[in-house]
């Protein structure tokens, strides 16, 4: 079957699917009415601490629950929550040399369950981050920076910092900070365990900051939020929020398409034409996300920790022969409806992209060449080998069937120049998982591991180049809450990233963004395959009025106690 043909028959079967829904009056086992909206996920949240999760859809459940001490909006420009303002400079909020901050919390801000939300939280918060027994996999970028955290009063405290921070967003706004611990709830925890890493809190919390809290967590099947009284801005206009989890996409556009969702978040770029196509009632959104979809390597050692990756993916050349063999602009082209294009580029979008650099081509002949050089020959069965092993690589992502159709692709792809590949798929949540729950990525279970990871936002500190491949964040045994799954380490990118977050001129930290491009492009610890925008999917029946969606990365639900139901 053709790649064209392929997308055919994906949009007959959804329509199909979504005709029969419709047609047989499949009555839902909730309230869908003007005070439930029903949200779908494809995905089922890990955790609902922010701290201990991976998963983009665990920390958007979050966000439903804990609030920030500011937002973004959809025009990604900040919105204090929880602070009364956001410090700077000009209002004595950040010292001279940008290495304190004096944070302000509004007055007579309370968690849900009555207590006071006080600066006392932000200082154990902070304190927890820095402890090195709670082995939380988010904080990486505060845990580095962060030299002392102090209580000024009760709606104040102050950070200090080892180096300039000319940007707050990425140690106390969204998504910097993750979430903001409840003590009254934590303390206990940590002075009885010593850890809040296997805390029943983080699977089952009780207590929230957010605009709702969560009532009711049905495995397998649904989260039901209800609005939180307490929250800073009053009780939301929507009383409840239901989101329920979906095995697959398309069984969550069926349910769309049916009528019997009313919002749907990351819907795939390849995914858009047929999902508009299905209801002419649904409004799609997009919001500069700040993801790109790539091939991640796994270069880990052996002895280490995680299994190492295939023999030949520590030779750059093999590398750089892959990317030249999958064919990129064929798969966005066809496979994505031509919403996006592929880059080499790990800002790609941003204002900080090195657009010089361009984008390896399609080049099998080339990448044919680098493969001999590097000594991987073609066996009599079309496989390369070198040494008795085999070029046989385990190539890993979600089940989401648009990735699985990439991976189909380019599986073909790599075949044309003697590389075999096996393909595994797992469910988000084993895929996605900690070190020390035997996370597929995590503990190195693949050779090439698909996903998209967040690059820089609002400024050009990038978070996958500071976490997910600084030498720091590489996960062991000795660190299992690192975000380094694939082992890559290079000091000159490190020192090029830490300039990104601490330098002072403008043009010094983006010299480094550019550098930090050229060491990627030329050391391929993974290949961009294209940028993902923040997608969205609503019925425009169920909603008064446009509703705004922030972005993903920050906090899509950054305006909800706007949003209202018809």
């Amino acid at each position: 079957m053709t790649i064209k043909n392929r997308i055919r028959f994906a949009l007959a079967f959804v329509l199909s699917l979504a005709m029969v829904l419709a047609g047989i009056g499949a009555a839902p086992t909730y309230a869908q009415d003007s005070s439930t909206l029903v949200v779908g996920f494809a995905q089922e949240p890990d955790n609902m601490n922010g701290f201990y999760s991976a998963m983009a859809f665990a920390q958007w459940a979050n966000d439903l629950v804990q609030a920030s001490l500011y937002d973004f909006t959809d025009e990604l420009q900040p919105v204090p929550v929880l602070i009364a303002e956001i410090p700077s400079r000009e209002n004595g909020g950040i010292s001279e040399d940008f290495k304190e901050y004096t944070v302000k919390l509004k007055p007579g801000l309370k968690w849900s369950d009555g207590k006071p939300l006080t600066a006392r939280d932000l200082v154990f918060t902070y304190e927890m981050i820095e402890n090195p027994a709670n082995n939380m996999v988010q904080g990486g970028a505060i845990r580095d920076a962060l030299e002392a955290v102090e209580l000024v009063d009760e709606t104040t405290f102050r950070l200090k910092f080892n180096a300039p921070k000319p940007f707050p967003e990425d140690l106390i706004g969204s998504p910097g900070l993750s979430s903001i611990l409840p003590e009254h709830v934590f303390r206990p925890i940590f002075e009885r365990d010593g850890t809040l890493e296997n805390a029943e809190e983080n699977q089952n919390p009780t207590v929230f900051s957010g605009p709702y809290v969560l009532r009711e967590w049905k495995r397998g099947e649904s989260m039901l939020f209800e609005a939180n009284p307490n929250y800073v801005f009053g009780e939301p206009k929507i009383k409840r929020v239901l989101i329920r989890f979906f095995p697959d996409t398309d069984s969550q556009y069926a349910a769309l398409a049916a009528g019997q969702l009313d919002y749907v978040p990351n819907v795939s770029e390849g995914d858009l034409p047929r999902v508009a196509a299905s209801n002419p009632n649904l409004k799609l959104v997009t919001v500069f996300g700040g993801y790109i979809e790539s091939l991640w390597m796994n270069l880990q050692e052996e002895g280490k920790g995680p299994r190492a990756g295939h023999p030949a993916l520590k030779d750059v050349r093999v590398r750089r022969a892959l990317r030249l063999a999958i064919d990129r602009e064929t798969i966005t082209k066809e496979l994505l409806a031509g919403a996006t294009s592929p880059t080499d580029s790990i800002y790609s979008r941003s204002p900080f992209e090195n657009k010089e650099l361009g984008v390896t081509p399609y080049a099998p002949e080339a990448a044919a060449k680098l493969l001999d050089e590097a000594g991987w020959t073609l066996g009599p069965d079309g496989v390369r080998q070198k040494d008795g092993v085999k070029l046989e690589l385990r190539y890993s992502t979600t089940t989401a069937g648009w990735r699985n159709n990439i991976q189909a692709v380019i599986q073909q792809q790599l075949a044309k120049v003697g590389v075999s590949v096996i393909l595994e798929k797992y469910p988000a949540s084993a895929y996605f998982g900690t070190y020390a729950n035997n996370g597929i990525l995590a503990t190195g279970q693949y050779d090439i591991g698909q996903f998209a990871n967040n690059t820089a936002l609002t400024n050009p500190a990038n978070v996958t180049v500071d976490e997910a491949l600084s030498c720091a964040q590489i996960v062991s045994d000795d660190n299992p809450g690192g975000n380094n799954w694939t082992g890559f380490c290079n000091p000159e990118m490190d020192a090029a990233s830490n300039v990104t977050k601490t330098s002072l001129d403008p043009k010094e930290r983006l010299a480094a963004a550019y550098k930090i491009q050229e060491i990627l492009r030329d050391e391929v610890p993974l290949i961009n395959l294209f940028p993902r925008g923040d997608n969205y999917a609503y019925n425009t029946t169920r909603f008064v009025g446009t509703i705004r969606i922030g972005s993903g990365v920050g906090n899509q639900w950054f305006d909800i106690m706007n949003w209202e139901l018809k």
